[in-house]
């Protein structure tokens, strides 16, 4: 049963990354009088809904008693207000990574895109074995041999 759960989720993950590129894509590149619609905007929104997703969540999570979910917000969001400051490096990065991706998928072809987007693995397994001394494994290194020549290929340079 694991096995088949760990395939369905990646099938899933597969569907749902593809999907999302291609949307953003054929919305970004759409050939329509008028004004597109902002990137940033979009990011908000997509933000605002994660945020609602996860209030409800809690909200769940509480046993549906807003009692609960506000105490529980308060200590973990307003009594702790420098744990909440630390999010904010990262957040202002990711906010501006999302905005990128706009920019870049207006730009780029939907294949060429999706293969450059994967050096983020590249640059992260980089980052972790230099700056937090981690140790990869001789097939994860294969793994970044074979995504680095992937994606030379398809930047033509091979």
């Amino acid at each position: 049963m694991s096995a088949n759960l760990k395939y369905l989720s990646l099938g899933i993950l597969v569907f749902q990354t593809t999907s999302l590129v291609l949307t953003m894509r054929y919305s970004r590149t759409l050939k329509e009088e008028g004004p597109r619609y902002l990137s940033s905007t979009a990011v908000v929104v997509a933000e605002l809904l994660k945020i609602m997703a996860c209030v409800l969540l809690v909200y769940k999570d509480s046993k549906c008693s807003l009692r609960a979910l506000n105490r529980i917000l308060h200590d973990e969001i307003l009594n702790k207000p420098m744990e909440t400051l630390k999010l904010a490096i990262p957040s202002g990065i990711y906010t501006l990574q999302n905005n990128l991706l706009y920019v870049a998928l207006s730009n780029l072809d939907a294949a060429t895109y999706q293969v450059t987007y994967q050096l983020k693995i590249l640059t992260t397994a980089l980052f972790s074995v230099s700056m937090l001394s981690k140790k990869l494994g001789v097939y994860q290194w294969l793994s970044l041999v074979i995504l680095m020549t992937g994606v030379a290929f398809v930047q033509g340079i091979f």
